[in-house]
């Protein structure tokens, strides 16, 4: 063991406290915009099918319209439910319908004689719902901050921030932040300004750092 870490040797249960972002929090207000946008893409690409003197099907447009109506219920919901103070809901599967009905015309389409550009633009539109879909799943990943008996791992943005205790040698708190000192001597920096209950945050890892033997450095 590292001289001037301490841990310590009986196993304790993860502790985990869940946090909201605050940019996730305001990219979700901005649900509404993208909902309607989504309900356009797919109104326009079923009054295409309609109107095309080819184009015999009924069933594909029929399920984008009933798609796009979705998104348009779904971005209303979500105008009353934010004006209420309520939660988000999750609608990210519609938009996921859309981008799969739109793959399978792209890919008709393909069989087909098109020029390029016109089969460039129809695999866009199932793009842009595609990954419409994708921040609607990523927002509504969840936040927390977790310690465990390997270390300490935050999640607030898109990605996992882990630190193992084997690499650690003390931690400090700063304002709105977490450091820690490691082996090496370098310093790792974990910024919590983004974490809407960071106040309590700050406290709760001071409370279970020190609970499980992880030393604290005087401020310098």
């Amino acid at each position: 063991m590292p001289i001037g870490v301490r841990y310590n040797s009986a196993l304790m249960p993860e502790d985990i406290l869940i946090v909201h972002s605050r940019v996730a929090e305001r990219v979700k207000r901005g649900q509404i915009v993208q909902h309607v946008l989504g309900a356009l893409l797919l109104a326009n690409a079923a009054l295409g099918h309609l109107r095309s003197p080819d184009s015999h099907a009924i069933v594909l447009p029929v399920l984008e319209i009933a798609a796009s109506a979705g998104l348009i219920i779904a971005a209303i919901r979500e105008k009353v439910r934010h004006a209420r103070g309520a939660g988000h809901e999750k609608v990210a599967w519609l938009e996921i319908a859309g981008a799969a009905m739109g793959f399978v015309e792209a890919a008709q389409r393909t069989q087909e004689r098109h020029h390029l550009s016109f089969l460039i633009l129809s695999f866009a539109q199932p793009v842009i719902l595609l990954l419409f879909a994708f921040l609607d799943a990523r927002l509504w990943s969840k936040r927390y901050i977790k310690v465990d008996d390997g270390g300490f791992e935050i999640r607030l943005r898109r990605w996992r921030r882990r630190v193992k205790w084997s690499d650690v040698r003390s931690f400090r708190l700063r304002e709105k932040a977490l450091e820690f000192t490691l082996i090496n001597g370098r310093k790792r920096t974990i910024k919590l300004r983004d974490a809407k209950e960071c106040d309590q945050a700050m406290l709760w890892l001071e409370e279970k750092l020190t609970q499980r033997g992880i030393a604290a450095s005087a401020a310098p």
